[in-house]
């Protein structure tokens, strides 16, 4: 009996090219879903802070000695910009019987704070109603 020369136990080169191919689509593939993570929790990040930041502004807003209608806006060190303003909230109540408004002790605002970044592109806006006693009351 004589043995071929070429039956031997092995990979042929098409099958070794074939498995490189799949690996090699493989690790893409898990290299681009990194990236993708990466992005996400950047992007969370920067909205993170946007929100603190926001809820910074509208707890020194709750803190002012004066509140009335007013705008301001400024700027972080690491390029989140902020804009706050107070307006006076006119409930639908009050509209249709004034006197009611007049009788109550205190007065409503609404405190809203804008924060943005990458050039405006990206944006939080918190808002929040906070109730004021009247100055002829305190």
């Amino acid at each position: 009996m004589r043995s071929k020369p070429f039956d031997c136990c092995g990979f042929t080169l098409l099958e070794v090219l074939i498995a490189v191919m799949i690996l090699g689509l493989s690790i893409t593939a898990i290299l681009h879903q990194f990236s993708v993570a990466l992005r996400a929790g950047s992007i969370a990040r920067e909205n993170t802070q946007a929100v603190i930041y926001a809820r910074q502004k509208i707890e020194e807003l709750k803190t002012a000695k004066e509140i009335g209608p007013f705008s301001e806006s400024g700027r972080f060190d690491d390029g989140f910009a902020w804009q706050t303003e107070v307006s006076e909230y006119n409930h639908p109540e009050y509209e249709a019987d004034p006197e009611l408004y007049d009788n109550l002790r205190f007065e409503t605002f609404i405190f809203k704070a804008i924060v943005t970044w990458q050039d405006g592109d990206r944006m939080v806006e918190l808002a929040t109603l906070h109730n004021v006693r009247k100055k002829q009351w305190k």
